[in-house]
């Protein structure tokens, strides 16, 4: 299982239209490194479910390590919330009391 670790910057809900149902989603930005080792912030968005998405309600700006699943497609990365962690929301959202987001 991998992770991401950062800071919560915003929760949305994005409307449902014809093509796509609502969903519920969540932004955070962390730290990646560069090749030459200069740091630059990178945000990921991310669907998560309802009860997920609530329990994450009140934290924008609060460090969190979420896990997460990618695959790649035509060439670019695309992150998600496994469904498989969706039942145990609870234990797989940390809350990261003291320490910076990176």
């Amino acid at each position: 299982m991998y992770q991401i670790t950062g800071e919560i910057i915003n929760l949305f809900d994005s409307p449902a239209s014809e093509k796509y149902d609502a969903t519920h989603k969540v932004q955070i930005m962390g730290d990646s490194l560069t090749v030459d080792g200069q740091v630059k912030k990178e945000m990921v968005t991310l669907n998560v479910p309802l009860p997920v998405f609530n329990s994450l309600q009140g934290m924008v700006g609060e460090p969190i390590t979420l896990p997460i699943g990618f695959y790649i497609k035509n060439g670019n990365m695309i992150t998600f919330f496994p469904k498989s962690e969706s039942k145990n929301f609870s234990n797989s959202i940390s809350k990261l009391e003291g320490q910076k987001a990176v």
